[in-house]
C-alpha cells in the first residue's frame, strides 16, 4: 500500500512539475516576443527553481559591428552583485572564528584609517553601506590607493546612523578578506564561493586576458541614442570584479532559495546565512537587498559596469529566482513584469499582459521643451524655445539658434558663437514625465514662473563643464537652477540633477540628504572660472566645450 501510495505521489508531482514547464514555456514565449521590439544591445534572462534553471531567452547581439548573437553562455560582468560574493566568504571566515564583523575594521586592515572623531568602523558597517565612506573614488579604485585616498576623509556622522551607498566601503572589504586569508580576491572567491556553488564558467577577475571570452558592452551616444562600445578596462576590486553567465548565475541564486545550501554541502551556517541576509538600514543587508513584496520575502541586487547591468532577484518563499544579464541596459518596465510571469507561472495563475513600451527620457518629444521662460528677480531677460518642424530653435539674448540634444533634457546652441554651457531643462519633481518648468544656462535661470532668487556673485566662477579622463570619468555640468549651484554628474548615464549645498568657501555638500559624505571643492581660479572641481578627492578639470 505504501509503495503504492508512494508511486501515486511521484505521478502527481510530476504533473504539476509538468504543468509549470508549460506555463514557464508560455512566459518565455511572451518575453520573447515583448522583446521583438527592443532597440538595447542584448539581454539574457533566466529562470530557476530550488533544484535547476528552467528557462532562458536570450535576445540581441554579443557584438553589434559583427552581429554575433548573444548565446546562453555568454559572459557578462555583473558589476555590483558582486558585493554579496565577497560578503558570503567573509562570513564563512566569520564561521571559522576568523573574522568577526563587529569588530573594528583596522584588525584585518591595518593601514584604514581616516579623520574621524567617531567610534571605529567596523566590517558590520562597510558590509552594510552604512560606515559614511564616500560613494566612489574612480582614480584609485580597483587599488589599495584607494586605503591612501580615505586618510583625508573625513565622516559626517557615526557609523550606523545613516545608509549611505558605498563602492568604496566593499573594496576595503576585499582587502580584509586578501589579509585574513593571505591571498588574491580572485583566488578566494573562486575556492570559497564559485567552487562551491558549481559556478564552473565565472572568474572573481575583469583582466585583458577574461576580455575576448565576453561580450561587448554599450552606452548610449547622448545626442542620438544610438549605441556605441562602452570604454574597457580592467577591475580587480570586491565591489564588482565578477564575470559570469545566466547559468552560473542561476545557480547562484538557489544558494538564497536553499537558504545557504549549496549543491553538495552547507556553504555558510545558518546563523551566519541571516546575518548575510537580515537587513540593517533600508532594506540593505550585506551586500543585497533584502525586502518584503506582497508579503514574501525577496533577496535581490542589482549591477553595473562600464555598459554592463545586471540583477538577481530570489524569492525563497515562492521557490523561484531571476537572473537579468544584458551588454546595454534594461527597459524600466521588463523586470517588474518578468517577475510577475514567473511568480505566476509557479503560482498557476494567469499570465500577466506585456507592459506598454517604457518612455524614452533621452529621446522625449523636442515638443516638451516649447515655451516661454522668465529670468527672475525682476530681470527683463527671457529666451523662447520654439518647435519649427522636427527642429528645436532658442530665440534669446544671443539670436536665434537651433537646440541639439546632448542628453537627458540637456541641449547646446548651435551657431556661430560658442556656448560652452549647455541648456538643462528641469521637469516637476525631476521625473521623466514632469512638466517642463524652466532652463538653466551657465548662472542663468529661467521658469515658466519668472520668478527666482538671485544666486551669489561667485557662482559665476563654478558653472561649467568638468571632465576626469579616466575611462570611468566622472564628468559634471554644473549649472545654476533657481538661485541654487547644481551639479549633473555623467557617469556612463545621465543621473538627475544633484544639489550642491555651501558649506564653505568653494566647499559644497553633494546630494540632496543633509548628511551625505559627498564634498564638492572648487578652486584654481584663473580668469574668473575655476579649473578644477573636486568631488571626493578626485579631480576634474574644466572644459570649454558642452
Amino acid at each position: 500500500m505504501r509503495m503504492v501510495l508512494a508511486a501515486l505521489a511521484l505521478l502527481l508531482a510530476a504533473g504539476a512539475y509538468a504543468d509549470v514547464d508549460a506555463r514557464l514555456d508560455q512566459a518565455r514565449q511572451a518575453i520573447e516576443a515583448h522583446l521583438q521590439s527592443s532597440q538595447r544591445p542584448g539581454l539574457v534572462i533566466g529562470i530557476t527553481d530550488r533544484q535547476r534553471l528552467r528557462e532562458v531567452v536570450v535576445h540581441g547581439y554579443s557584438d553589434l559591428k559583427t552581429r554575433t548573437p548573444l548565446t546562453a553562455q555568454s559572459r557578462f560582468a555583473i558589476g555590483s552583485i558582486s558585493k554579496a560574493f565577497t560578503a558570503i566568504a567573509l562570513m564563512q571566515l566569520a564561521d571559522e572564528g576568523r573574522f568577526d564583523p563587529h569588530a573594528p575594521i583596522t584588525r584585518y586592515v591595518p593601514s584604514f584609517a581616516m579623520r574621524s572623531k567617531y567610534p571605529p568602523v567596523t566590517g558590520h558597517d562597510l558590509l552594510s553601506h552604512t560606515a559614511g565612506l564616500p560613494y566612489y573614488l574612480p582614480d584609485t579604485a580597483s587599488s589599495r590607493a584607494a586605503l591612501l585616498s580615505l586618510k583625508d576623509f573625513e565622516p559626517t556622522y557615526a557609523p550606523g546612523a545613516h545608509w549611505e551607498y558605498s563602492n568604496t566601503g566593499f573594496q576595503v572589504m576585499g582587502y580584509a578578506l586578501e589579509n585574513i586569508e593571505a591571498a588574491k580576491y580572485d583566488a578566494i572567491v573562486q575556492r570559497r564561493v564559485l567552487e562551491r556553488l558549481g559556478m564552473s564558467s565565472t572568474s572573481a577577475i575583469i583582466d585583458d586576458a577574461q576580455r575576448d571570452h565576453m561580450t561587448v558592452s554599450y552606452t548610449r551616444w547622448p545626442y542620438d541614442g544610438s549605441y556605441v562600445e562602452s570604454s574597457w578596462f580592467e577591475y580587480l576590486a570586491a565591489d564588482g570584479s565578477i564575470v559570469s553567465t545566466v547559468s552560473d548565475m542561476a545557480a547562484y541564486t538557489r544558494f538564497y532559495l536553499n537558504r545557504g545550501q549549496g549543491p553538495k554541502d552547507r556553504v555558510l551556517s545558518e546563523q551566519s546565512f541571516k546575518a548575510l541576509t537580515t537587513p540593517v538600514l533600508e532594506n540593505y543587508a550585506y551586500g543585497l537587498d533584502v525586502r518584503e513584496d506582497k508579503g514574501h520575502r525577496v533577496i535581490s541586487h542589482g549591477g553595473g559596469i562600464a555598459g554592463f547591468r545586471s540583477h538577481i532577484e530570489a524569492h525563497p518563499d515562492e521557490g523561484f529566482a531571476l537572473v537579468f544579464l544584458s551588454n546595454g541596459g534594461m527597459d524600466e518596465s521588463l523586470r517588474p513584469w518578468v517577475v510577475e510571469l514567473a511568480r505566476a507561472a509557479f503560482a498557476d495563475q494567469p499570465l500577466p499582459a506585456a507592459p506598454a513600451p517604457d518612455a524614452d527620457p533621452l529621446m522625449a518629444p523636442l515638443g516638451d521643451y516649447a515655451g516661454h521662460f522668465r529670468a527672475g528677480e525682476g530681470k527683463t531677460r527671457a529666451i523662447d524655445v520654439r518647435l519649427v518642424g522636427d527642429e528645436l530653435l532658442l530665440a534669446g539674448p544671443e539670436g536665434k539658434r537651433r537646440l541639439q540634444r546632448m542628453g537627458v533634457n540637456t541641449f547646446r546652441a548651435e551657431g556661430e558663437v560658442g556656448d560652452s554651457q549647455g541648456y538643462f531643462f528641469a521637469r516637476t519633481d525631476d521625473k521623466p514625465e514632469g512638466a517642463v518648468i524652466g532652463v538653466s544656462h551657465g548662472i542663468d535661470w529661467y521658469s515658466t514662473a519668472g520668478r527666482a532668487p538671485a544666486p551669489p556673485k561667485e557662482y559665476a566662477a563654478y558653472v561649467g563643464h568638468y571632465v576626469n579622463n579616466g575611462p570611468e570619468g566622472p564628468v559634471a555640468r554644473i549649472y545654476v537652477r533657481d538661485g541654487k549651484l547644481v551639479a549633473a554628474m555623467y557617469v556612463e548615464e545621465i543621473f538627475a540633477p544633484l544639489p550642491l549645498t555651501p558649506l564653505g568657501e568653494g566647499v559644497f555638500r553633494l546630494g540632496k540628504e543633509d548628511y551625505s559624505p559627498e564634498r564638492a571643492k572648487f578652486d584654481g581660479i584663473l580668469d574668473g572660472h575655476a579649473q578644477r572641481l573636486t568631488i571626493d578627492g578626485v579631480p576634474l578639470y574644466r572644459r570649454e566645450t558642452p
